[in-house]
């Protein structure tokens, strides 16, 4: 597993600079730049001062965290930035809602699945300790990852509960993401936990089909899908399998689900994944072609379902989300913000 390096912000007349840092291989237009700013805007709009969100999923630990790191994509930190102050409040509204267990739960709003808020919020604490070593966060971080650690499951999965059970693709990488962060930050993860990790990943890896294409699975090697295979790709070079060899199957399927427009199911969290494994894939000259056809091409699409007018100005309305609205805005705001390259756990 690869230890990167604490990359903080550079922060000009107290404003992120954000073209400084963009890949040179793609075009962060005047277009894209805008659309990410206008959705920041409007995510701030609706932060309460607890640093929750105003609406029925505003207090799942999962939407304050997926937020934060929409601000902390272009820079922003609890005291850095134009938007310092509301990745303070998220920061500060997870810390509190940190159970004795480890668990970053909150009981507001709607919704279930812990351990998924539970994987988001360790991955943002650990990119804000990583980031600026605040001193009010490394306890609750360190037994979020214990949690973790505690609750994986006899297949190196997990499941959607604290408790040690296998389950699914989707709920395991995101476990993964937050290990691998905290990982990079310097908190202690057990070798094991993230090889089991991968086994599983591995283990989920469906057989060629007519077209000699390879996805993954959702709890074995069958039925594969797009957002499942992004999933996948990601976590392997998150876990630092950057083989071509390992990535190329999987990385052929993503390519033609999304130009046949196969890449609707659990289109945002699909994308999300996607997109960071195309641009991890382009340090090798093999794949950089992968990454100029698919930055431009999600750009495109997600900025012309961005509200340009009206109560709802700035955030993105998808049609194939299947994610509630903050998650559509901050997962979008996610995916265009890739080639800035600020967030530790994203960096080549």
């Amino acid at each position: 597993m690869r230890v990167g390096s604490v990359v903080v912000c550079a922060v000009v007349l107290g404003a992120c600079s954000l073209g400084a840092r963009a890949e040179e291989s793609v075009k962060i237009t005047r277009q894209i730049q805008a659309s990410i700013e206008l959705a920041q805007r409007a995510l701030a709009g609706q932060q309460r001062s607890d640093g929750s969100y105003l609406g029925s999923e505003g207090g799942l630990t999962a939407v304050v965290s997926a937020c934060t790191l929409a601000f902390m994509s272009t820079g922003n930190l609890p005291n850095e930035g134009p938007y310092a102050r509301n990745v303070s409040r998220g920061v500060q509204y997870l810390l509190n809602n940190a159970q004795p267990s480890g668990l970053l739960m909150s009981n507001k709003g709607k919704g279930s699945g812990a351990m998924y808020n539970h994987g988001l919020a360790t991955l943002c604490l650990a990119e804000v300790w990583g980031m600026t070593r605040d001193p009010r966060i490394i306890d609750k971080l360190e037994r979020a990852v214990q949690l973790q650690i505690r609750c994986q499951g006899p297949r190196g999965s997990w499941t959607y509960d604290p408790k040690m059970q296998d389950g699914d693709m989707s709920i395991t990488i995101m476990q993964v993401l937050g290990l691998r962060a905290a990982y990079d930050a310097g908190v202690a993860v057990p070798k094991e936990t993230i090889d089991r990790a991968v086994g599983y990943v591995n283990g989920n890896q469906c057989k060629p089909d007519s077209q000699g294409l390879t996805g993954y699975g959702y709890s074995g090697p069958n039925g594969p899908n797009f957002s499942r295979t992004a999933a996948a790709v990601m976590s392997l070079q998150v876990c630092g399998d950057y083989r071509p060899r390992s990535l190329k199957p999987g990385l052929d399927y993503l390519i033609n689900a999304r130009k046949t427009g196969k890449d609707a199911e659990w289109y945002m969290y699909g994308h999300y994944y996607a997109a960071q494994a195309m641009f991890q894939a382009s340090r090798h000259p093999g794949f950089q072609k992968y990454w100029e056809y698919w930055y431009p091409s999600i750009s495109n699409e997600l900025i012309a379902q961005q509200a340009k007018t009206g109560q709802n100005r700035g955030h993105f309305q998808l049609k194939k989300a299947r994610v509630p609205g903050l998650l559509q805005t901050s997962f979008a705001i996610l995916v265009l913000a890739v080639p800035y390259n600020y967030l530790p756990i994203y960096q080549k």
